[in-house]
């Protein structure tokens, strides 16, 4: 991440206590947020989802990539201090470093979960009921078109999550 920890440099820092909120599931994001220091909890409806704990990793990014609000919850973990690139948008729209490297920060995103779910379809090939949909959802989702910046689904059109 040290492509983004470099584009902190120079921007305003915000300090957050053990439990302060950065971002509010539904709220605008506004910023991009690159951890400096401590960790965030990304919760989704009160689970919690993921620690982001690497010096140069950001929150907001997909809020801003998307266009759509922020999609969870953001909260210091423990301690925290964060660069807030206000003007993130334009940067990215003007700046190739900072677009690849969030490119990259997403693509490896994105292959982590690939490896993860292919992982689930083949443990859970041969079981019956829910889980044994699993390789129809997961051929479902990499089929999609990628143009969907909602949660929900025909099911659920208005999950709570």
């Amino acid at each position: 991440m040290a492509g983004l920890e470099s584009l902190a440099e120079g921007h305003p820092r915000r300090t957050l206590a053990t439990g302060d909120v950065l971002l509010v599931d539904g709220a605008p994001a506004g910023a991009l947020f690159v951890l400096l220091d401590g960790a965030l909890r990304i919760e989704k409806g009160g689970a919690p989802i993921a620690i982001v704990a690497d010096r140069g990793a950001c929150v907001g990014e997909m809020s801003l990539l998307l266009g759509v609000p922020a999609t969870a919850d953001v909260v210091a973990d423990r301690p925290s201090v964060v660069a807030v690139i206000e003007d993130a948008e334009r940067l990215i729209e003007h700046d190739r470093e900072l677009a690849l490297a969030l490119a990259r920060l997403l693509a490896s995103r994105l292959q982590m979960m690939t490896s993860y779910l292919a992982d689930l379809k083949h443990q859970y090939a041969d079981h019956e009921g829910g889980l044994g949909m699993i390789d129809v959802v997961l051929g479902t989702l990499l089929q999609g078109s990628g143009s969907r910046s909602e949660f929900g689904s025909e099911r659920d059109p208005d999950p709570r999550y």
